[in-house]
């Protein structure tokens, strides 16, 4: 995990909310974890492509840590160029204010999404935050707009992942060919 460790820390530290309902707090408590996303739906390659793909996009920060955490992800080498690049801007624009500000807090474990600003952050800090928007977002959107594209074409195999990380015990193969 320490090739994204920035990655680590500013889309998943700045987002641990997204991982309190899975009973983690922390960064720390992720640990050699892996986190199966809620699913409101039986199978992701059963729903239609743009639910699916919105699933995936909401989700986003649990399956960056699971992309970084688990070796076994399903098409893992592909979906870590995408991070890499992200790693690479995030430590180019390290004193961009915006990518200082969600790097501090997710190192801290505090949320910080500044595309979601909270309305309790004070205004010169809100104003800054804005000014200087323009690097995270682009970087952020590239980073889930590949991240994501390369997950839709391979819903069956993130099915089955999320099968076998749900129940360990379960045949990955027999569930794949019980879908197929």
């Amino acid at each position: 995990m320490s090739e994204f460790y920035l990655c680590h820390i500013a889309l998943v530290g700045a987002r641990m909310t997204e991982f309190q309902k899975y009973g983690f707090t922390t960064r720390n408590d992720l640990s050699l974890c892996r986190v199966v996303p809620s699913m409101n739906c039986s199978s992701l390659d059963e729903l239609p492509p743009t639910e699916a793909r919105e699933i995936l996009a909401t989700q986003l920060p649990i399956w960056i840590h699971n992309i970084i955490s688990d070796p076994d992800f399903p098409q893992r080498d592909r979906l870590e160029m995408p991070l890499r690049r992200f790693e690479g801007e995030l430590k180019d624009s390290k004193d961009n204010e915006v990518v200082s500000a969600v790097l501090s807090a997710g190192f801290k474990n505090q949320t910080l999404d500044p595309t979601n600003l909270p309305d309790a952050m004070p205004l010169r800090q809100r104003c800054a935050m804005v000014a200087h928007i323009d690097a995270w977002q682009e970087a952020y959107q590239a980073l889930e707009n590949d991240l994501v594209e390369i997950m839709m074409e391979q819903l069956l195999e993130l099915d089955s992942w999320i099968v076998v990380a749900s129940n360990p015990d379960q045949d990955a193969i027999a569930y794949i060919e019980r879908s197929a």
